[in-house]
């Protein structure tokens, strides 16, 4: 009779043998994780001892060729170590990406339901963490771990842990609310006025770099790109000699704890990259950064000292010292200081663009594939309706009144 054909990460029936030194020898066949057969043994002093020896031989080389192994039970710690190791050794994920999964995992998901065997995560389990996440930390972390959970959960129904993603079931979580603050052109004005007298008294420390907070502010307004994109812009990727002048947006600045500061040759998506035409003021901003920086064709508009980019925490800690000391300056012009970040400039020249040419120029603009994201996240609508709307209504009813 054939002998049984044993199926991947299977262990085939334990023999054991006395040997003429009198040791007990274990034998078996394993065929691992890739089909691949293994004739295995391993000796001991008693049978039992041989026998354990053969299975650390077995597990060894199931974990050399399948990656870690996961029993059934296994907590949701666990099986995050294995998602993280997994992502990791893909190749595909981003530092910062794998840095966020990593902080998810440990600063919210193991503190609030690691323990937790994953067999027993259930529908009912899952709405009570996030519920629990959502209150005691906030509306962004439960997001991010009911995202991180779901892949946990995949990773479990891969090693024949779960039959299905119970995080697919749970209650949506609430969409973060929009953020609606925009600059009007005369509040921008206001803005560069106070930039260019920011701190010239030396009572109040030493004088930032204005020009940089300055410059950078009106590219992001005639280009409306994210500010990583500007500051990885360099003087091979400008043209102000063309008519109109343009700018290439085919990079940005990123920072991670494994590589530091760093240029990713492409924005946040590799097809967003796109030339933009320059305004005039975002243009004379670019002129002024050329005057300012190296002669390199690499060379970058916004540099450190040493030449290398400026990074995007920088940058915003320049702009976030500049609205703490410009604070009653700004709001007796209406601008809510409490939502001022780089992302207004963005926003409100998506929100002009798509009030004055619509809402697929805007997206272009921005660089969305999508034109539900342009206006789920970037456009503020009017408040006023087109007035024509009463023109059409009052014409369908001219005959009856």
């Amino acid at each position: 009779m054939a002998r049984q054909k044993l199926r991947a990460g299977q262990l085939g029936t334990v023999r054991t043998i006395t040997l003429p030194s009198g040791r007990i020898q274990a034998r078996a066949r394993l065929c691992d994780e890739v089909g691949k057969l293994h004739q295995l043994k391993a000796s001991g002093t008693t049978e039992a001892l041989a026998e354990t020896a053969l299975r650390e031989k077995a597990d060894a080389i199931l974990n050399d060729t399948g990656g870690p192994t996961l029993t059934k039970d296994v907590t949701i710690t666990e099986v995050a170590a294995v998602f993280l190791y997994d992502k990791g050794r893909s190749g595909t994920v981003e530092d910062s990406t794998m840095e966020s999964y990593e902080a998810s995992v440990r600063n919210v998901i193991t503190p609030t339901c690691g323990d937790l065997l994953l067999r027993d995560f259930t529908v009912r389990r899952c709405n009570r963490i996030l519920a629990d996440i959502r209150e005691q930390r906030s509306l962004a972390a439960a997001r991010k771990a009911r995202s991180v959970l779901s892949m946990i959960c995949q990773t479990g129904i891969e090693y024949d842990i779960l039959a299905f993603n119970p995080v697919r079931d749970a209650r949506r979580l609430p969409l973060p609310e929009k953020k609606t603050a925009v600059l009007t052109p005369e509040q921008l004005l206001l803005v560069q006025r106070l930039i260019r007298t920011w701190r010239k008294d030396s009572r109040y420390g030493p004088r930032p770099n204005v020009e940089t907070l300055e410059n950078a502010m009106w590219i992001m307004v005639g280009t409306s790109v994210r500010v990583g994109e500007v500051l990885a812009l360099r003087r091979c990727d400008v043209d102000v000699a063309s008519s109109p002048p343009s700018a290439l947006v085919n990079a940005t600045i990123k920072q991670t704890k494994k590589q530091g500061i760093y240029r990713k040759p492409s924005p946040k998506r590799t097809r967003q990259k796109r030339r933009i035409a320059l305004p005039s003021f975002a243009a004379a901003a670019v002129r002024s950064q050329l005057a300012r920086t190296g002669k390199g064709a690499e060379a970058y508009l916004f540099a450190t000292k040493s030449g290398k980019p400026l990074s995007v925490s920088n940058y915003e800690r320049l702009l976030r010292t500049f609205v703490d000391d410009n604070k009653p300056a700004l709001q007796s012009t209406g601008i809510e200081t409490e939502r001022f970040s780089t992302h207004i400039f963005r926003r409100s020249t998506a929100t002009l663009v798509e009030a004055v040419a619509g809402i697929t120029l805007a997206s272009r603009l921005l660089g969305h594939a999508n034109e539900q994201i342009t206006r789920a996240s970037y456009v503020v609508s009017a408040e006023l309706v087109d007035p024509v709307t009463a023109e059409i209504i009052d014409e369908a009813f001219a005959e009856l009144f």
